[in-house]
């Protein structure tokens, strides 16, 4: 045999035997590998008690753990209750929170209305949030019908000159154990505008047209509401002043940015300093501030109500569904919805979930909103629910119940909502 042939035939050999080598070595490490990941899992939990060291921020972000980026997105929707299947469409999508209007109340009882809250509660992984607009005076959503009280609840204004801020207090009081006794956990008020007279579309829902007296009222309603363990939302920011009704179209107010500070944004810096859970934001454009874009929708004024406020609650925006946003983004349902999500509202008054849960996931695989804004955003949620009780301290309620986001994606893809309409109602309007 030619000496060429047998040095070709022992390099092959070598090449052969290391092949067999490596193999066994690939097939052995296989579940070193396994062990590694495990080990990568349990190193990446110790880190999360680590960073945070705020228990209760712990709390949530170990409830995050368990839950889908579907689940995640479904938590920051304040949905408008649907007319058909609620307690369904609870279990089926998860959602942060239900907002309760006048028709769940007419033909109900107390008992009723209790008894579908408990139902609402025991089919959410997460409690939820059930919300209402109870102002007093011409917006309330329970107090109004005899069944459930003998007088609705009076304007702040009017308990004032009856009674001063006593009155208010125990007002405040009297409303967070009424509402609290149906299973209802938050109210959408008070209401922190300021208008300058009677003709001001705000004036009827307002206190005063004094700032000072205002921010006064706001701060013994939240400090009443917070010793009840009553969730309560003011709204809305950066205050309505004169302008006209965003529910029938785009309002563009042209007052200094200054203005601001010396008078609108002084009850909402009073509520920050009582320690209200809840702001919600408006869809006036303030054109000295951020010209031509929705407050809801700015970026920038979300920026102001967290650095320049120090607001560390959850921010909220006005009804999707009204008229003064919708025309921003030319009627796109879920468009809205992807650009207050990346403006920075914790929540979202959704009327549309099938299109505008699925646009903020889409948004969220496509890097337009990054999943960390979406764990910002709920952990400040299930923050808010640890401390007012809705979730017990130490509690995780989703242990262990992670699932897959593929039925509820498609779901989102077929679901047809019954809430298009929602906007024409008259309670929809005092929002």
């Amino acid at each position: 045999m030619k000496k060429s042939v047998k040095i070709t035939i022992s390099i092959l050999a070598v090449i052969l035997v290391a092949v067999i080598v490596f193999d066994v070595a690939v097939i052995r490490n296989r579940p070193q590998e396994k062990e590694e990941t495990v080990v990568s899992a349990t190193e990446s939990t110790t880190s999360l008690e680590d960073v945070y060291t705020d228990p209760v921020e712990l709390q949530a972000r170990k409830i995050i753990e368990n839950m889908t980026i579907f689940e995640k997105v479904c938590q920051m929707l304040l949905y408008y209750i649907p007319k058909e299947e609620p307690l369904e469409k609870m279990e089926r999508w998860q959602f942060g929170a239900y907002v309760l209007f006048s028709r769940n109340f007419e033909n109900s009882t107390p008992e009723e209305t209790r008894q579908e809250i408990a139902e609402y509660q025991k089919a959410a992984k997460i409690p939820a949030f059930i919300a209402v607009d109870e102002e007093g005076g011409g917006v309330n959503r329970v107090s109004q019908y005899s069944q459930y009280r003998s007088e609705p609840f009076p304007s702040g204004i009017r308990l004032y000159q009856n009674g001063g801020w006593q009155a208010v207090i125990d007002d405040s009081k009297d409303k967070s154990q009424f509402l609290s006794d149906l299973g209802i956990n938050t109210v959408l008020a008070p209401v922190a505008d300021v208008p300058y007279s009677r003709s001001d579309y705000i004036y009827t829902r307002a206190f005063s047209t004094d700032p000072e007296a205002v921010s006064e009222y706001i701060t013994n309603v939240v400090t009443a509401m917070n010793e009840e363990n009553f969730i309560s939302c003011v709204k809305h920011f950066p205050g309505y002043g004169n302008n006209t009704n965003t529910h029938t179209g785009s309002s563009v107010d042209t007052r200094s940015w200054e203005s601001f500070e010396e008078r609108d944004l002084l009850p909402f810096k009073a509520a920050v300093e009582a320690d209200v859970p809840f702001i919600m934001v408006s869809h006036n454009i303030i054109e000295d501030f951020d010209a031509g874009v929705p407050a809801s929708l700015s970026k920038k004024m979300h920026d102001y109500i967290r650095q320049d406020m120090g607001f560390d609650g959850i921010i909220v925006c006005d009804g999707l569904g009204m008229s003064g946003v919708r025309e921003y983004v030319g009627g796109d349902k879920g468009e809205v919805a992807v650009q207050a999500i990346i403006a920075g509202n914790d929540m979202i008054c959704a009327t549309d979930v099938g299109i505008q849960a699925r646009a903020i996931v889409d948004a969220v695989n496509e890097g337009r909103i990054k999943l960390s804004q979406i764990e910002d955003s709920v952990a400040r949620i299930l923050m808010i629910k640890i401390k007012y009780g809705l979730i017990a301290e130490g509690d995780i309620p989703n242990e262990g119940m992670i699932g897959d986001d593929s039925d509820k994606t498609t779901t989102a893809k077929a679901e047809v909502t019954d809430n298009t309409d929602y906007e024409k109602e008259q309670d929809i309007n005092d929002y």
